[in-house]
């Protein structure tokens, strides 16, 4: 079976501990039986080519991979493609992103599922006219399909509505077709739409030639349709763990759990999603739209005997509404517990016999009318009376179970001269166990991956709520230690006690001198939170122009970001006269999933142990998870486990390739202590073993030294290539990387070579002749690429002179 493996690996050879951690994965899925496996991989381990095994292994199960963002999509699509390329294997693969990704319309809508969803029914509605039009005259029979397609007088009456103005979908309307059976008028996937939905599958498409691809069809359909016979397909953490999602999402997708295996990449964050999966939040304003909903269907709710519904639903929500109301009188804006038990005493009070679950059942089934009444007048098919029932029935867990705790909290805004204050409700959950074994529980096997798994036993009790459910791995870190210095400080520290202390933050002050003048280049300093950021900004800003180089702060709003990333990545590049210094929050919006390579980084330091502010909310998570594990273990995952990740994903900003080298730096004594409020024995082995504690005066130092002395440990360049490239007799042409259709993601890798190495690389098509006058270096390279993708580089620009297959080779003297 060992062999299997090897036939679907795509690589010419194995990294050190990739074949054992294959084959481990290969067994969990041969074993079955609700399985679980867990992998502790540093990056640069190729764990994404776990999927291999997982192909290799299955029989007739088919493998969801379960991703976070969208922008991990491409990097399992780069892995299929390359299974493709590389083996006489052709697995198919298909994904599915969210509407605001793919939906063609989108820049038309202010949300875009409200208008998507208003559109559909408009165009099923419109679609169900003209098929009765098209029946009288072609007679009923139960061969009978409309294509619109095909129908140029409506094609005709659509094609120039304008936004605003648009009776119907005519990207889903082209996607659908209406037919007639069993006396009535159904619909289904137009033969178009599913062709189109096929060459998904046969021809690996990206997302950003999703679009062109789908051409006049529906792309979020098209998806579907190319999901229904993929051997691979790629979901969000929400499509699968979340249960109204799943069962819709599988239902629509033709999966069976007990058929299928979960790949979950960057699992380190699931606990977090599934909690936020099992919370409910009920805002102020829903409760008012609510009540409109009531007063708008009073009528039909009558004629379809729902008095008693009605009757309910106009006693409760004012009582909600005035208990938001009183609470916003209160203002307060941190998040505080209320007691829902007196909760439902004011909301269900007033009744002369209390049947709380039956009140909440007859709100659902009002929703249900307004629901249909909402599709007949094609409106948003959000209803905000299911929105009060969902919340009224989470409050049931809260009222009997420690894992769901009942928070308010109230927010203000100025919108012009006046200010505005609204209370927002939340049932939050704390615990994601039950959900995680729920999910697990009725798949094949799982498999589990992260770069910061660690330590991987505490998130198997986080996760499980016991030791034992999974096997684990943990592989050491694949980069050269050459090219990191590690340090801790054995002093300093953010502890509120010492915070402002004068010695503690004489300390604090030497270790960022020492770090923002000593290593060259770009450099990230990630504080514990904007207070302590603000406390030391002044003190940065002054370290800064004094080593020349420029402060960048991370933006309150998310919009932002990434117009002061690309001004950072530029101020990476070599030639670039200042460098950057960005300060940002441990766990923010540049602490995970931004990818920092080349120049664009040269070092990071987390200033302090990133807990979770010590509020009211946090000492009953705290509580909670005590009386479940002990007060060691307890406090350990409540508290200091997401700590630790928060350092963890900090850090991993700075060696995303292996060639790649800086310095990281943890300003905190309790990272470099063991034992009491030490956490070191929590660290990755290979940090542990490598890391250097220093004094302030003495990091100052270490940085210097490692700067002067270090040799850049060789990193050896993969593959074999095609690339016909004309030479001179003293010159030497050596294959580099191949690539396929060129892409950006695909060329990333490779351009970051380019521009690190002082050689000359080229880029051109495959099995063609290069002339020498074609040749393009890293100087030479124009027009493709933007300028945040070359600041991420240290590239100019890029030009590729085919559309085809493209190769890279490097081209040296011959020293013969």
């Amino acid at each position: 079976m060992d062999q299997d493996i090897d036939r679907w690996f795509p690589y010419p050879e194995y990294r050190p501990h990739q074949r054992e951690m294959l084959e481990a994965a290969a067994e969990i899925v041969r074993t079955g039986g609700h399985s679980v496996f867990m992998v502790d991989a540093p990056t640069g381990s190729g764990k994404t080519s776990i999927l291999s095994a997982l192909l290799a292994a299955r029989n007739d199960q088919r493998i969801v991979v379960v991703l976070r963002t969208v922008s991990q999509v491409s990097i399992y699509l780069d892995e299929i493609k390359k299974i493709r390329q590389n083996t006489n294997k052709r697995p198919r693969v298909a994904y599915l992103v969210g509407k605001a990704k793919t939906c063609q319309l989108r820049d038309e809508m202010d949300s875009v599922y409200l208008g998507c969803d208003i559109l559909k029914i408009m165009t099923r509605q419109l679609l169900e006219s003209r098929m009765q039009e098209y029946m009288h005259l072609a007679g009923r029979s139960q061969d009978t399909v409309y294509d619109p397609s095909k129908d140029d007088s409506l094609l005709e009456l659509i094609m120039d509505e304008r936004e605003g103005e648009r009776s119907c979908c005519p990207y889903y309307l082209r996607s659908k077709e209406a037919y007639f059976f069993d006396g009535e008028i159904k619909f289904r996937s137009s033969r178009k739409a599913q062709e189109v939905g096929r060459a998904i599958g046969d021809n690996i498409i990206y997302l950003d030639e999703l679009d062109e691809h789908c051409g006049d069809m529906c792309p979020y359909e098209a998806m579907a349709l190319s999901a229904e016979d993929a051997d691979v397909v790629i979901l969000n953490y929400n499509h699968v763990f979340d249960d109204t999602y799943r069962d819709v999402m599988y239902n629509w997708l033709g999966l069976e759990p007990e058929k299928t295996i979960l790949l979950i990449d960057e699992a380190h964050n699931l606990g977090d999603t599934v909690r936020a999966v099992n919370s409910d939040v009920l805002p102020q304003f829903s409760v008012k739209k609510a009540i409109k909903e009531v007063e708008s269907s009073r009528m039909k709710a009558r004629k379809a005997g729902l008095n008693q519904s009605l009757a309910v639903a106009e006693q409760i929500l004012p009582r909600i509404m005035k208990f938001m109301e009183k609470m916003n009188e209160k203002g307060t804006s941190s998040e505080e517990w209320f007691d829902p038990h007196m909760f439902a005493d004011f909301v269900f009070g007033e009744s002369l016999v209390r049947e709380d679950e039956r009140m909440v059942a007859e709100l659902m089934n009002l929703g249900d009318v307004i629901a249909r009444q909402k599709e007949k007048e094609s409106e948003s098919s959000e209803i905000h009376l299911q929105k009060v029932g969902d919340f009224l029935f989470m409050l049931n867990f809260a009222k009997s179970d420690e894992a769901y705790v009942p928070l308010k909290y109230t927010d203000k805004r100025q919108v012009g001269g006046n200010t505005y204050t609204s209370t927002t409700l939340e049932i939050r959950n704390l615990d994601p166990s039950l959900q995680i074994e729920s999910v697990m529980g009725q798949h094949h096997a799982t498999v589990m991956i992260s770069g910061t798994f660690s330590p991987p036993e505490a998130y198997e009790l986080y996760y499980f709520a016991n030791n034992g459910r999974a096997t684990i791995m943990t592989l050491p870190n694949q980069f050269p230690p050459e090219n990191r210095l590690v340090l801790a400080a054995s002093r300093a520290t953010t502890q509120s006690s010492l915070r402002d202390d004068r010695d503690n933050v004489t300390e604090i002050q030497q270790h960022l001198e020492a770090f923002i003048t000593g290593v060259a280049g770009n450099v990230v300093v990630y504080f514990t939170s904007y207070n302590l950021l603000n406390q030391y900004m002044d003190v940065c800003t002054m370290i800064a122009n004094a080593a020349g180089k420029q402060i960048y702060l991370e933006p309150r709003d998310s919009k932002e970001v990434s117009s002061v990333l690309g001004r950072f990545f530029q101020a990476g590049l070599k030639s670039a006269t200042k460098p950057g210094v960005l300060l940002a929050v441990a766990g923010g919006k540049m602490s995970e999933g931004i990818d920092y390579r080349g120049e664009a980084l040269k070092g990071a330091m987390v200033v302090g142990l990133p807990l979770t502010a010590y509020t009211e909310i946090q000492k009953t998570v705290n509580e909670y998870y005590k009386g479940k594990y002990g007060k060691k273990q307890g406090m350990f995952i409540a508290y200091t486990l997401p700590a630790m990740n928060r350092a963890l994903q900090a850090l991993g900003r700075v060696h995303r390739a292996a060639d790649e080298d800086g310095v990281l730096v943890l300003c905190d004594f309790r990272f470099s202590s063991k034992g009491g409020m030490g956490v070191r024995e929590y660290l990755p082995e290979w940090m542990d073993r490598e890391l250097k504690v220093c004094s302030g005066k003495e990091s100052a130092q270490l940085i210097t030294e490692w700067v002067k002395d270090y040799k850049h440990a060789d990193v050896p360049l993969e593959t074999k290539g095609f690339l016909n490239v004309e030479t001179d007799n003293n010159e030497v042409q050596e294959p580099v990387l191949q690539t396929g259709k060129i892409k950006k993601t695909r060329l990333l890798n490779i351009l970051g070579k380019i521009a690190r190495s002082k050689e000359r690389f080229y880029l051109g098509t495959i099995n063609n002749q290069l002339k020498k006058e074609d040749r393009l270096d890293s100087m030479q390279l124009k027009e493709i690429f933007t300028d945040e993708d070359f600041s991420r580089l240290g590239l100019k620009a890029c030009y590729v002179p085919s559309i085809g297959e493209v190769e890279v080779k490097r081209i040296r003297k011959n020293d013969k």
